[in-house]
């Protein structure tokens, strides 16, 4: 008998890997920011797949300045982002074609890249997707995976959202 989990999650790269996020930005501590989420998806025996770094892998080095997303929002990064988000696409379906659940995708709230809900620009908070996530969801909708910003700040509010989604 073959025990192994039939649930999959997608996350950013940086929620467990927080090196990948640029210089300066990680204000919070890996074990009360991020491993609870970690221990949650770990609890419901849901398997992990991190999804690529967009723009570590644009500038092809994990030590860079943070960037608004305007800085980000050229042709060359939208196309790089669109090349990323047609791979974990092709991902998600093949899993989906052998009889896998796609259980949510997850991203990060504030990043150019994969944020779900609001980032902070020169003109305040706007409530948008990063550039990534944008073009993820925009292959993927008909499937409906639900999406979820994680909030490093106000994790609470984001685990339950979470546990909420793994408990249903």
């Amino acid at each position: 008998m073959d025990n192994r989990s039939k649930k999959f999650i997608f996350i950013p790269f940086c929620l467990i890997a927080q090196a990948y996020q640029a210089q300066g930005i990680v204000k919070y501590e890996w074990k009360s920011s991020i491993r609870p989420f970690i221990d949650l998806i770990l609890d419901y025996d849901i398997n992990i797949i991190q999804m690529p770094c967009a723009e570590a892998e644009f500038n092809n080095s994990l030590i860079r300045e943070p960037k608004g997303i305007s800085k980000y929002d050229t042709e060359e990064f939208n196309e790089h982002c669109q090349s990323l988000a047609d791979k974990v696409t092709k991902q998600i379906k093949d899993l989906i074609e052998a009889n896998y659940e796609i259980v949510a995708i997850l991203g990060i709230e504030q990043s150019p890249s994969c944020c779900v809900n609001y980032i902070y620009t020169n003109k305040g908070m706007e409530k948008r997707m990063g550039l990534f996530m944008q073009k993820l969801y925009e292959k993927t909708k008909e499937l409906n995976i639900p999406i979820i910003g994680i909030n490093r700040k106000y994790i609470n509010k984001s685990l339950k959202k979470l546990e909420k989604l793994l408990t249903n």
